[in-house]
């Protein structure tokens, strides 16, 4: 139940919001909550980014009063917030997070929860101390037709589920890894600390988690992998990887195909599509020109049709208010995202060095830096539609699987899954 309903002539006081983090996709939560519907609901009263001045938004909070700060420690020494909004590269969230929750805020951490479990753990661990709220901005887990799918999934509508699979192509040149201070796509900073990123963890890591999410047995929780087989692959240099082909069996033995890179051209773009197979039904994502269109089709002709996932993204933060005032659910909090950071962090287990496409696949574009395979965009669908993996279908480039097995935070991995086409 919305916090608001029946409360039409009930005057709220807004609520005070710390950012942290203004550049980059920070921007997003700066324009809606300056000129968005959340307006009405929040008020900015601080933020912090050392590099704020060089960013469209980080210059507007300036030129609406906000005050801007170095670092949280200088903004919590003059001031308060109800709750943070974190929006900061990966190996900062753990921290930033921390630090907020022990100075009296809520916070909405974005995607992904951190890099590390240790890091995870003890953010959960300050939750509990300080009795915060804390939720992670997977913000397709906080809109209402995909909770109305999970609701179906749950309640057995669609019956078992077997199989799903998910596709999606984000093309990135240098550009986008030279952003910033230079951490996307690195395994660890110089100072050691974790980073992990990779198209599996950041760009595209709303698809990976949703798949864990919807078949999850309660509203707020994943479902457990408990084996990956994977390949993957980079055209950048890059220590990560910008390329996957991932095969997942959960704990309550559903199948998960995953597939995404950022190596294909431009015009090759592709917005997340997904096909989930049930014992009574299939639901599919797919689009119509730039409509989104998930509908689920049952055995018995009937035809059911949800929303659009990506209507609106920025919906976690009406429930981040409704959790504030009205102490309503969070869809989305620290163990509904651990089961995605335990398939990243079991890949960069696995794989201590990226394999890179060879020589002969791998193509240069100067007007727009970008490195891309050759026919990837082709390989990866043909292995979509067939659910198998590139190195299955006998992909000159592709290398054998790592078949990775985790048991709660053990991890163990062989290399190899003998099958592979002739």
């Amino acid at each position: 139940m919305n916090a608001y309903e029946g409360t039409e002539n009930r005057k709220w006081e807004k609520i005070s919001v710390l950012m942290v983090g203004t550049g980059g996709y920070a921007g997003l939560y700066v324009k809606e909550l300056l000129h968005g519907p959340c307006a009405s609901q929040f008020e900015i009263v601080g933020a912090v980014d050392p590099y704020a001045d060089q960013s469209e938004s980080g210059r507007e909070l300036v030129q609406h009063g906000v005050p801007v700060y170095h670092t949280m420690e200088e903004f919590y020494q003059k001031q308060a917030a109800q709750v943070a909004f974190i929006v900061t590269p990966i190996h900062l969230h753990a921290y930033q997070a921390q630090y907020c929750m022990e100075h009296g805020s809520d916070v909405l951490c974005e995607k992904p929860i951190c890099a590390s479990l240790k890091d995870a753990e003890e953010m959960m661990a300050v939750r509990d101390r300080t009795g915060r709220r804390l939720a992670i901005g997977f913000q397709w887990s906080f809109n209402e037709s995909i909770l109305k799918l999970k609701q179906d999934i749950m309640t057995g509508l669609y019956g078992k589920v077997r199989r799903i699979r998910t596709i999606v192509y984000f093309p990135r040149g240098l550009d986008y890894y030279h952003r910033g201070t230079g951490w996307a796509g690195k395994r660890r900073l110089a100072s050691g600390e974790w980073l992990l990123d990779s198209v599996a963890s950041n760009a595209a890591a709303h698809y990976l988690h949703n798949m864990l999410f919807l078949t999850g047995n309660e509203v707020n929780r994943s479902a457990e992998p408990i084996q990956i087989e994977a390949e993957i692959y980079r055209a950048n240099p890059i220590e990560m990887f910008d390329t996957c082909a991932l095969r997942i069996r959960t704990a309550n033995d559903i199948e998960l195909l995953f597939y995404a890179t950022h190596a294909v051209p431009q015009k090759q773009e592709r917005r997340p599509e997904f096909i989930i197979e049930g014992e009574l039904g299939m639901v599919t994502l797919c689009y119509d020109k730039e409509r989104e269109i998930m509908t689920g089709r049952l055995i018995d002709g009937r035809n059911i049709f949800y929303g659009e996932p990506s209507a609106d993204n920025m919906h976690k933060l009406s429930y981040m208010a409704d959790a504030i005032r009205g102490n309503a659910h969070l869809p989305c909090i620290p163990e509904t995202a651990l089961p995605h950071l335990k398939c990243i962090c079991a890949l960069a287990e696995s794989f201590h060095e990226t394999p890179q496409f060879t020589d002969d696949f791998i193509h240069y574009d100067e007007d727009t830096r970008q490195y891309t395979c050759i026919g990837l965009g082709e390989t990866l669908n043909m292995c979509w539609e067939r659910g198998s993996l590139p190195y299955e279908e006998g992909v000159s480039w592709a290398q054998e699987s790592h078949v990775i097995a985790l048991q709660g935070d053990e991890i163990s991995f062989e290399k190899g899954n003998g099958k592979r086409k002739v």
